[in-house]
């Protein structure tokens, strides 16, 4: 055996008398070499080990031998091999090579080196050759066109060649293959007095005599293939444009009843796939492919440029090569998946998982090592910049929601849920700020798999440590809190504590009638939508006097309220956020403050912003609060209105510091229209606000307002109810980048005009807080976290989750009872299917409603799901596929066309392929060194699918292609027809 691994085809150019030797090692790049040979070479055959290239010369009657192994391709003899050679074998006992010698009627065989020739007598104008492949044939099929004949010469004794049998066919054509084990011989011919053409099985262990009678197939049989292991025939029917495909019994060569596959006219050339598994055929005057699954006769058709003469797989089996008679040129035809890139996740990774973006341009990756969510750019096929998430929270699956709304990952070992959002009114993307929000499951609760419902309102995660689904909607999940546990009379103002669990609530007590009035309500947060009331700070303890908004200092030492009544801002302090409150002061200037409502602090805690309304006047006094007592610093105007009565301007400071913004709801104005005003201002550029927006859709009786970012402001529209009701809305204000005073977007979310919504609040997390007035109560607009119970803690292990694509169920395995758990979204109603053993990975179909695929790792199967008949709209176990390729598997998604499943096996750098209308296995591509996860590209006609390589600390891409010429073609040659495939050492 030679050391020569590249891969290779081998291909004569009759028109410019040479050898056209293909190299492969970039298969869909192919470059060639063309070292020169005899006159018009007609055919080539290689020898087993690859070394040699036997091209016979018809026109000089030469057979040169070629060296595959030197870079050159030298020709190391050139012998005489009768008169009209045109056909060649090679692999023959100790390395024999035998020739057809048309005009002579003989065949001539050589030994490897082309040297020693003995010619042999065969019948009249040989002109086809055949032995069995692999190496070592014993006998050669020589067909006899003059005579119609065909002769079997044994090569058994090198050098001593005989005829053992001679065989009369009628109307023989040069289609012909012997089986890999050497015994039968299969030719085609075109029959006698009928249209149609017929196989004859040889037996030439008993002297060529026929098995059975002959298989009729089409008109006119070209070309004709076995399949590797034998137990296919193919025909290429040339006069009735189409291929005939029967199995073969590999015992006694008997073929069964043919099935007929059209293909394009006049096909000339067939070739089967290394492994059996897929048939191309190509046709002359149509220039059309036709790829056939061996075993369905699935067919599907391409159009290729030229006139097609040959083709061949390349050694993989990936791509198939077709040769052009009329341009000489080669086209690679992708004809199976493979591996095409690897898209490094970062040293030392352990990415488990991936998403992939709704439009198809980057993914996400869980790297289970570290703290951080790989992105990749599928275009550019690069690693970006992670996203950290923060030292407690390692990832184990990603989710992008279809709106690009939102992404989140889970982290097992903190239990948690980690929210990834882009900056107000964008979308994710692979540039942009990325907030990282950790979202508290319940303790213990362990999730792994995600999902995001198609409406991208809940992202579902399985929760292996409490026997839970959890429904959470991060675009905010909303609850109240009840007004018996906030306990006002007339909630005015809200302040809450960074994390979100601490708030305060101004009441203003306008039952009651005596003065001063008031008390702050304290609510401490119990549960993800349970709050519990403290101790309030009383009217006398706060020097309350009908509490409005209220500031809370950077270190939530310090309590800052405004007293409308009194014109006043109290501020109360505490040694630490574990003691109580107590007064400090109280800021005021000469002369005095009117109708204090709004109320903004700095960032540093040093600038405190009070609403004054003197005189019917609407200013902001700015005020240092460092010293005790405070000193008034200046004043902002608001309203160019003077002389209106301005008795409710809210306040709101960018958290930059560098903005202020103040709302006016404007009350006075008379008619029915949508009063109210929002201004701004860049501090330290005057001190005039300018107007930033007025009434209209999302701006109607604002009462108070807060900045979720330098760019966004949340806005509370409190409506009226009567005369000339008007609705309640959160108006979300997202302003221009490069003037934050002026408005670029907007969006609304209703509130309840019968709760009067008042003064707002936000924690660091963004759940906003919306003190209502005449509802006495508070709504909570933030994440929303909704466990569902699907089994016993302890006794039940859920692993992966998966929305159907109608979203009415998440489909959660569980591995401890070998169920699917279907959670009906509507209602949260809980029913179990027996799968296999030990399920864990589940997807559904994207455009399947109910369907989904089960991966029973314990029982090497896939469980099927779809709906019941008996029951609509309930799912069910419509099928269980078990293959010996199915083998422990983890995970499984689906192709966008629902055509393909993706199976991911223990321990296995392969993925599997199966065809989902029958569960068939269809392909098997080396991908990487463990693969745990795979994320289809979300748009079927890029055939692309992404995965996971824990061992391989990389994202693999796989080209699922099954059949596609590629635009670019090889130059071989003139007139190049018949190629080759050549042996590798490997």
């Amino acid at each position: 055996m030679s050391d020569r691994n590249e891969p290779l085809l081998v291909a004569p150019d009759w028109g410019a008398d040479a050898l056209a030797v293909v190299v492969l090692t970039a298969p869909e790049r192919p470059e060639v070499r063309l070292p020169l040979v005899g006159s018009n070479p007609r055919a080539v055959a290689v020898s087993t080990d690859g070394t040699r290239a036997y091209v016979v010369n018809h026109d000089n009657g030469k057979l040169s031998v070629v060296d595959l192994t030197a870079p050159e391709h030298p020709v190391l003899r050139t012998v005489p091999a009768g008169n009209s050679p045109c056909a060649v074998v090679a692999g023959l006992v100790d390395d024999q090579v035998c020739v057809a010698a048309w005009a002579d009627s003989e065949v001539v065989v050589f030994d490897k080196e082309g040297q020693r020739g003995a010619p042999l007598p065969v019948g009249g104008g040989p002109c086809a050759l055949a032995a069995a492949p692999g190496g070592g044939a014993r006998r050669v099929c020589v067909i006899n066109e003059k005579d119609a004949t065909v002769s079997v010469v044994d090569v058994s004794q090198a050098g001593a060649p005989s005829v053992s049998a001679t065989v009369r066919v009628p109307r023989v054509t040069r289609a012909v293959a012997v089986a890999p084990e050497g015994r039968f011989a299969y030719v085609a011919s075109r029959g006698e007095g009928t249209t149609d053409g017929q196989v004859t099985v040889l037996d030439l262990d008993a002297d060529g005599a026929a098995v059975g009678d002959p298989v009729p197939v089409g008109a006119e049989p070209r070309a004709l293939a076995l399949s590797p292991a034998g137990d296919r025939l193919c025909v290429a029917n040339y006069g009735s444009a189409s291929v005939s495909v029967a199995t073969v019994d590999v015992d006694n060569g008997r073929v069964g009843t043919p099935g007929t596959v059209p293909a394009g006219a006049h096909p000339v050339a067939v070739a089967f796939a290394p492994d059996g598994g897929v048939i191309h055929v190509v046709g002359q005057t149509s220039g059309i492919l036709t790829a056939i699954r061996a075993d369905t006769l699935d067919h599907t058709a391409v159009p290729l440029d030229g006139v097609p003469a040959g083709v061949v797989f390349g050694p993989d089996g990936h791509h198939s090569y077709v040769t052009d008679q009329a341009t000489g040129q080669l086209t690679v035809v992708r004809a199976a998946p493979r591996k095409t890139a690897g898209i490094p996740a970062g040293a030392g990774s352990k990415p488990v998982n991936a998403a992939v973006s709704p439009d198809g341009t980057w993914a996400y990756a869980a790297d289970s090592a570290s703290d951080k969510v790989a992105v990749l750019d599928l275009n550019g096929l690069a690693p970006l910049a992670p996203v950290p998430l923060g030292a407690a929270h390692k990832p184990w699956d990603v989710a992008i929601a279809p709106d690009r709304g939102f992404a989140c990952a889970t982290s097992p070992e903190s239990s948690h849920l980690l929210v990834l959002t882009p900056a107000q009114g964008n979308e994710l993307g692979t540039g942009g700020d990325i907030t990282v929000t950790p979202v508290p499951l319940a303790s213990g609760a362990r999730p792994y798999g995600v999902a995001v419902t198609p409406d991208s309102r809940h992202a579902v995660t399985a929760d292996s440590g409490t026997a839970t689904v959890s429904l959470v909607d991060p675009k905010g999940g909303t609850h109240t809190i009840d007004a018996d546990v906030v306990g006002c009379q007339g909630p005015t103002g809200a302040a809450v504590s960074k994390d979100g669990r601490t708030l305060y609530v101004a009441d203003f007590a306008p039952e009651q009638q005596e003065r001063p009035r008031g008390k702050i309500a304290v609510l401490q947060r119990t549960g993800p939508e349970t709050w519990e009331g403290q101790d309030p700070i009383g009217t006398g303890t706060g020097h309350l006097s009908g509490p409005h908004e209220m500031a809370l200092s950077p270190d939530e030492r310090r309590l800052y309220v405004a007293n409308f009544d009194s014109g006043t801002v109290s501020v109360l302090s505490r040694e630490s956020v574990e003691a109580d409150w107590g007064f400090e002061m109280a800021v005021n200037k000469s002369p005095a403050m009117a109708h204090v409502y709004g109320l903004a602090l700095s960032a540093d805690g040093k600038t405190l912003y009070v609403s004054n309304a003197p005189a019917n006047e609407g200013t902001v006094e700015v005020f240092d609060v460092s010293t005790n007592p405070a000193t008034h610093q200046g004043k902002i105007r608001v309203t160019g209105d003077v002389g209106k009565p301005h008795l409710g301007l809210g306040l709101a400071l960018s958290p930059d510091g560098r903005y202020l913004y103040a709302v006016d709801a404007e009350d006075w104005k008379p008619g029915s229209g949508a009063p109210g005003t929002v201004y701004g201002i860049q501090l330290g550029g005057g001190d005039q606000m300018q107007i930033v927006a007025t009434a209209q859709a999302y701006i109607d009786r604002p009462s108070a307002l807060v900045c979720r970012d330098d760019r966004t402001l949340y806005l509370v529209n409190k409506g009226k109810t009567s005369p000339d009701p008007r609705e309640a809305c959160l108006a979300v204000i997202t302003l221009k980048d490069d003037s934050r005073l002026e408005v670029e977007s907007t969006k609304t979310r209703p509130l309840d005009n019968n709760d009067l919504p008042y003064s707002t609040a936000i924690s660091d997390d963004g759940t906003l807080f919306v003190a209502n007035f005449t509802g006495k109560t508070v709504t909570v607009l933030g994440s929303k976290v909704t466990p569902v119970p699907v089994g016993q803690p302890g006794a039940s292990q859920p692993w992966d989750v998966a929305v159907t694509d109608d979203g009415a169920y998440a489909y959660v395995t569980d591995r401890t009872v070998d169920s699917l758990r279907c959670v009906r979204l509507s209602d949260h109603q809980v029913t179990s299917l027996d799968v296999g053993r030990d399920p864990m990975g589940v997807a559904s179909d994207p455009g399947g409603g109910l369907r989904a695929y089960v991966a029973n790792h314990g029982d090497d199967s896939i469980s099927v799901i779809g709906p019941d008949d008996a029951s609509p709209g309930t799912p069910k176990v419509v099928d269980t596929w078990q293959h010996p390729r199915i083998a422990k598997p983890e995970s499984v998604s689906v192709s966008a066309d629902g055509a393909w499943l993706f199976v991911t096996t223990e321990n296995s750098g392969e993925l599997l392929m199966l065809d989902t209308r029958t569960g068939t296995p269809r392909f098997t591509v080396p991908a990487g060194e463990r693969l745990t996860g795979s994320a289809p590209h979300p748009q079927s006609a890029k055939h692309l699918v992404y995965l996971a390589d824990e061992a391989g600390a990389a994202v693999s891409v796989v080209d699922t292609t099954t059949l596609a010429p590629l635009d670019t073609t090889t130059p071989l040659g003139l007139d190049v027809r018949q190629a080759v495939g050549v042996p590798t050492a490997n």
